[in-house]
């Protein structure tokens, strides 16, 4: 007979119908006594699983329960974990992976048995079904982040959707207006309702969201300039329509605004206030957003959006989405040479990397100067300066010689000739700092 077993070691021992049982202790948990225990047809494969076990365990790792499932696990991870921790759009759009694109192929495989090859067949599976690329990369980093978590809770020691090969995704290029077809669009929305939504999507690349989050108080006067900050966006989610705060710094930014800009939305605040003494008490526009229903409440995101191919369409564009009016905007950006520093500022994105690889294909004329330059240090011969180096330099010497009359623009953006200025939401710095 062996000796008695030590604290942890566990016991082992066969049922009637000839299972063998093994058992391990851990610990005091919630009060109660935990055990993990595990079965096969054999003492000696009962006896190595426990041994797997004591690795994990001395780690102060808690293995995923034997009947625990991936659907299981996941759909607790959206209800009880997620919440409060991201945005209400993102908690969504992982319940939809969740639903639709995980738990359908993997959902009945216990946790603990989750490899590699079982998050592979997955992305095939969404690919015989018809998914792109980009609906097979968001259910692999939803199932990434939700085993992340429990990696963290030490239920699992390893993040099998980390190590399977994720999806390679087509680049695309996507589609810009050209500078005439830009002006064509801009011509069609002239005296439109919402003109100036429409040119600061064009002119500004603003998101949707963002530039149905815009109030009046995100105009400022700083320094003989005029600023728009970009600091919320208007969302629509389960409990509606809501309007929250930007989550990045990238995405936070203060944009000049040029005077043909400046005017549109001096037309916009003389119509707001018309409709507003027209509805009167009716009138609801708390947050004081720039575009508003008639009656001052925040518009839809999806009904806005869906009015854009419609005017394109009927101005004999063709088909253009509310998205492609952004990309267009940092098309034309770069085709001026703006440097896409400043590019990628003005459209918020993450770092400028996102923008080089949506946007590099671009940029010929970047590369062709890199080469002149390389020819003019090794061999001495003079560098061609690009004939729009010329027309840029004089449309921005053009610019600097605009003089706007400010009292009039603070008169006519915010408020009512004769009222402070601070008094109507447009803030005007105290100091030069």
């Amino acid at each position: 007979m062996g000796g008695r077993r030590g604290k942890g070691e566990g016991s082992i021992y066969q049922r009637e119908d000839g299972v063998w049982i093994g058992a391990i202790d851990l610990g005091w948990s919630g009060g109660k006594r935990s055990r993990k225990v595990v079965s096969a047809p054999t003492r000696g494969e009962v006896v190595k699983r426990l041994r797997d076990l004591h690795p994990t365990i001395s780690q102060g790792m808690t293995p995923a329960p034997d009947r625990l499932t991936v659907a299981q696990y996941l759909n607790d991870w959206v209800t009880d974990r997620i919440p409060g921790t991201v945005t209400t759009r993102t908690e969504e759009l992982y319940a939809r992976a969740v639903r639709d694109y995980i738990n359908p192929s993997l959902g009945k495989i216990r946790l603990n048995k989750l490899a590699p090859s079982h998050v592979s067949g997955m992305l095939q599976d969404l690919e015989a079904r018809g998914y792109s690329p980009a609906t097979k990369r968001m259910a692999r980093a939803t199932l990434r982040r939700a085993l992340r978590m429990a990696e963290q809770d030490g239920i699992l020691t390893r993040n099998v959707a980390s190590i399977a090969e994720g999806p390679k995704l087509d680049h695309s290029e996507g589609r810009s207006l050209s500078p005439e077809q830009a002006k064509v669009f801009l011509q069609a929305v002239k005296g439109h309702r919402h003109e100036a939504a429409y040119v600061i999507a064009l002119s500004l690349g603003l998101r949707r969201g963002e530039i149905l989050g815009l109030s009046w108080s995100d105009i400022e006067v700083a320094e003989s300039t005029v600023v728009l900050q970009v600091r919320r966006q208007l969302v629509r989610d389960k409990s509606g329509v809501q309007l929250v705060d930007l989550k990045t710094v990238g995405s936070r930014r203060v944009l000049h605004l040029s005077h043909p800009l400046v005017e549109v939305l001096e037309r916009r605040r003389a119509l707001q206030e018309a409709e507003e003494l027209v509805v009167g008490k009716r009138w609801n526009n708390e947050h004081e957003l720039i575009f508003t229903s008639n009656i001052g409440t925040p518009l839809d995101p999806e009904a806005f959006g869906r009015t854009v191919p419609k005017i394109c369409k009927d101005a004999g564009l063709g088909h253009w989405s509310i998205h492609e009016l952004r990309h267009s905007c940092a098309s034309l950006l770069i085709a001026m040479e703006v440097p896409l520093e400043a590019v990628a500022e003005q459209l918020g994105h993450a770092s400028i990397r996102v923008t080089k690889d949506v946007y590099g294909h671009l940029m010929p004329r970047s590369r062709a100067r890199a080469a002149e330059a390389m020819r003019t240090i090794l061999y001495d011969a003079p560098v061609d300066s690009p004939e729009s180096s010329n027309a840029l330099a004089t449309s921005l010497a053009t610019l600097e010689s605009e003089k706007l009359n400010f009292n009039s623009l603070t008169r006519s953006l915010v408020g009512r000739p004769g009222l402070d200025p601070g008094t109507l939401g447009l803030k005007v710095p105290c100091s030069s700092r």
